[in-house]
């Protein structure tokens, strides 16, 4: 085994998940391979938010294989990591002994790396292409289970910290991800992920600040704090108390909540221009937070926090802890502080229960909040969660696709009026790439622009560009100078 390639799916915590496979891979001497037909190690790292998502990595193992076979190579070795998996474990064929199947149906933690052999996980009924599944948070054993399956030794099998420790291979040199937390103790009746992550753990607050201050040394420019709620970072740290809601439904922490605390130190790293953060839970979020994209340098001016609807009875039923007065309210804060902030959401329709007049509520959310941009999904079962067992999937797929292409269609309605004010401003881009002729980049609130520029630029470089024009959902400039 020479080589490896990770395909991803789902989130920005996926994306910096695969930089942590990249960077134990890396070290123990394989190489990264510059097309998945071409691999020995393909790894899939998985979101199970919703069931295409799910079908499309069994769509994509079965080309892989064919692929392998057409080219008249062994098939490579194929894992599955991320949120599809329950149990680590490998193919049955890999096993010593024709061990009992348990079957995994919640998240079962190894005792010791000899836990490994076993085949327990739902998955592998699934398809005999699986040749292991791994946890993520097990991204230590990687080594060993490679081990085992190769029958050669995959370098350092035994030396590799525990999840929340093991360092990420920057594969961008303009930004990288950083991972603060993992798990979710939301528990919306939709959603899988406490039931595939796990409870909220936060990583220590010297760990985080010790690799921000390795990424500026690289050269880094712009990082992303990483969680699947990252405003209630350190929860479990300290004590908490709320508002009285009837003011707000705004936290109030005693002192200074650990996250704002979090973004003032990283604040004062030299080298780091730009801090982002994603998700955010707009009960969870605190003045203090919201008031960081203004009083600090670095913190950019773009949110990205989940609605998922604009009926306050819907919210209701899919465990929502906020309503809709109050994520407007959040909204409006930070549209009157900054006009050109950029809102980003996501958005569910077809939810069990779905009338018209609760569609109708999200859409006016749409026209009121004037999303810079949405994430839209129509509602499909996941099984486990809440909703499997409390609600039916009552709403014809007819009529999520009508509801789902209103709600876009007024979205690019919002993108062009919000980017209609971004026309003539010179504004800072971060270049991220080169496609055809043109670089691309973002913009501090987060808009992507093209343009053409000579050819010396590279990823990374931050440019002055000016905003000349709209392409639909991206903007296009005219370079003026080099930062």
């Amino acid at each position: 085994m020479k080589s490896y390639f990770i395909q991803t799916f789902g989130c920005a915590m996926n994306q910096a998940d695969s930089e942590k496979i990249h960077m134990i891979l890396l070290q123990s001497g394989l190489m990264k391979a510059k097309d998945i037909s071409t691999a020995d190690l393909v790894v899939f790292n998985t979101c199970s938010v919703r069931q295409k998502g799910e079908d499309r990595v069994f769509g994509f193992m079965r080309e892989v294989s064919d692929q392998a076979k057409y080219n008249n190579r062994p098939k490579p070795v194929i894992g599955i990591t991320g949120c599809m998996v329950r149990k680590t474990g490998m193919n049955q064929s890999y096993l010593s002994t024709d061990t009992e199947r348990k079957r995994a149906k919640k998240i079962e933690l190894l005792e010791t790396k000899d836990g490994i052999f076993n085949a327990d996980d739902k998955l592998f009924p699934r398809s005999p292409l699986i040749d292991f599944v791994l946890r993520i948070e097990e991204v230590k054993y990687i080594p060993l289970i490679l081990s085992h399956i190769t029958g050669t030794s995959i370098g350092k099998e035994h030396s590799f910290d525990d999840y929340l420790k093991v360092k990420q291979h920057w594969e961008s040199k303009a930004s990288a991800p950083i991972i603060i937390q993992t798990g979710c103790d939301n528990y919306c009746s939709f959603c899988i992920v406490p039931y595939t992550r796990g409870k909220e753990i936060s990583r220590p607050h010297d760990e985080i600040i010790r690799e921000v201050e390795e990424v500026a040394r690289s050269g880094i420019k712009e990082i992303t704090l990483v969680g699947q709620n990252v405003n209630s970072y350190g929860k479990q740290f300290v004590e908490k108390k709320l508002w009285n809601t009837e003011k707000s439904s705004w936290n109030e922490w005693i002192g200074e909540s650990p996250f704002r605390k979090l973004l003032n130190d990283i604040d004062g790293i030299n080298g780091i221009e730009r801090i982002r953060f994603t998700s955010s839970n707009p009960h969870d979020m605190t003045q203090d937070i919201l008031d960081a994209h203004f009083d600090l340098q670095h913190t950019c001016p773009y949110l990205h926090f989940a609605l998922q609807s604009g009926s306050n009875e819907m919210l209701k039923r899919m465990n929502r802890k906020h309503t809709y007065e109050d994520f407007k309210r959040q909204v409006d804060y930070l549209r009157s502080k900054d006009p050109l902030f950029s809102i980003s959401t996501d958005i569910i329709v077809g939810f069990s229960g779905e009338t018209e007049a609760m569609f109708q509520d999200t859409l006016r959310a749409f026209r009121e909040c004037e999303f810079d941009f949405a994430f839209n999904a129509r509602y499909s079962v996941r099984k486990g969660t809440l909703a499997e067992k409390m609600y039916p999937d009552d709403i014809p797929d007819s009529v999520k696709a009508e509801r789902w292409h209103i709600l876009n269609d007024t979205l690019l309605e919002n993108i062009t009026k919000r980017n209609q004010m971004m026309i003539g401003r010179e504004e800072e881009v971060l270049i991220s790439g080169k496609k055809d002729e043109s670089f691309y980049g973002r913009t501090r609130n987060f808009k992507e622009v093209f343009f053409e520029a000579p050819e010396d630029l590279q990823e990374g470089d931050a440019v002055h560009v000016q905003i000349t024009e709209l392409d639909r959902y991206v903007l296009r400039g005219k370079f003026i100078s080099k930062r």
